[in-house]
């Protein structure tokens, strides 16, 4: 059984109460919520909610690890990494809940409107949310194994991709089973699983001197840009190729200062 199969979470999201949620639907509506100006609980507890997901794949947390050691810097890293991301994955909610106000050139009325605004939130904070919890989990996961990897790579040098081999399994995710390529390669800075949401995929690590060819190798065209990196040597769990992090040309410069949002302590 691969090792990210125990991590896939079907549970249901609810970190926000219905008062909150008409909070933020009412905040939206009125001008008070805006992607220029976004609602700071709403981030906190997205981020707060996708670090437990980062604690939990790397099996230890920053109070349990020695300040400035190389699994302090690792998590300080991804955990940087999922505030930035909660920042513009709400950049793309409230844009979207604000286009939602207006139907054509007339401004829906807020009874109208609020069963729409309640709609675009959960999809974001309980349905999205739920995946991207999950993609915490098996990318800081994925970050702790690269670490092992790399202290073990003198004398286990090679690794293999390995699917877990049932009818689920992708066939992008099928035509990287058994690749074998030595620790160092850079195949492995984009094919280091996980290579889609919710990838059970898994490496082993050995030391076998035969290596594939990869002469002739077609780049799987359906792993998603976004899950195109590795965790463990690029630090982080979200890339820059995810959509969330696409905002409209006004709003780069507030982008680059994480939408006037704080970086954790």
């Amino acid at each position: 059984m691969c090792s990210f199969c125990d991590i896939q979470n079907a549970a249901p999201i609810n970190i926000f109460s219905d008062d909150e949620i008409e909070r933020i639907v009412v905040g939206v509506y009125s001008g008070l919520i805006t992607p220029q100006s976004l609602d700071l609980v709403t981030y906190q507890k997205v981020a707060e909610k996708l670090t437990n997901g980062v604690y939990n794949g790397f099996g230890k947390s920053l109070t349990d690890v020695v300040w400035n050691s190389p699994d302090y810097t690792m998590l300080n890293s991804l955990r940087n990494n999922v505030y930035v991301f909660s920042g513009a994955k709400q950049y793309h909610q409230v844009r979207e809940m604000v286009d939602a106000i207006y139907d054509k050139d007339r401004i829906k009325p807020f009874s109208e409107y609020k069963k729409t605004g309640t709609e675009i939130f959960k999809n974001y904070n309980e349905n999205y949310l739920r995946a991207e919890y999950n993609a915490s989990i098996s990318q800081s996961r994925s970050a702790s194994m690269w670490m092992d990897i790399e202290s073990n790579k003198e004398l286990l040098p090679m690794l293999e991709y390995v699917t877990v081999g049932d009818g689920r399994v992708r066939p992008e995710h099928a035509m990287l089973d058994r690749i074998k390529r030595p620790v160092d390669d850079k195949f492995w800075n984009n094919y280091f699983p996980p290579n889609g949401w919710n990838c059970r995929c898994t490496t082993l690590q050995s030391d076998d001197t035969d290596k594939t060819s990869l002469k002739g190798f077609t780049k799987p065209e359906s792993v998603p840009p976004e899950f195109m990196m590795n965790a463990g040597k690029d630090k982080i769990v979200f890339s820059d190729k995810h959509p969330y992090f696409k905002v409209a040309k006004q709003d780069e410069n507030l982008a680059a200062n994480n939408f006037n949002m704080p970086k954790p302590r």
